[in-house]
């Protein structure tokens, strides 16, 4: 399920999902959007979350280590298990199984 959130509380207690962090003026982010927005739909089984880097704490932002967008991680608990580079829903679910 796709989760649009500015506050990042939202997904710092799940076991596993992932967290695509993105900002409306980001021509990337742009053509990575419906992609992640389909891997989650074609996987139910974690919660996917969009964070608006400008609409977050910097300090918050800065915990995560993201420093460009855009970014996608796997979290649990909050914290970043692995970094996710794919840019299309397949490759996405792909490397989610690895």
């Amino acid at each position: 399920m796709l989760k649009i959130t500015n506050d990042v509380k939202e997904f710092q207690t799940e076991d596993e999902c992932v967290v695509y962090f993105t900002a409306e003026w980001c021509g990337p982010c742009k053509q990575l959007k419906p992609q992640y927005a389909r891997a989650s739909v074609l996987d139910e089984s974690l919660n996917y979350y969009m964070v608006d880097v400008d609409k977050i704490n910097a300090d918050e932002l800065k915990s995560y280590g993201v420093q460009s967008i855009p970014q996608v991680f796997v979290m649990q608990k909050g914290q970043i298990v692995k970094p996710i580079k794919s840019r299309t829903a397949e490759t996405i679910l792909e490397e989610l199984k690895k």
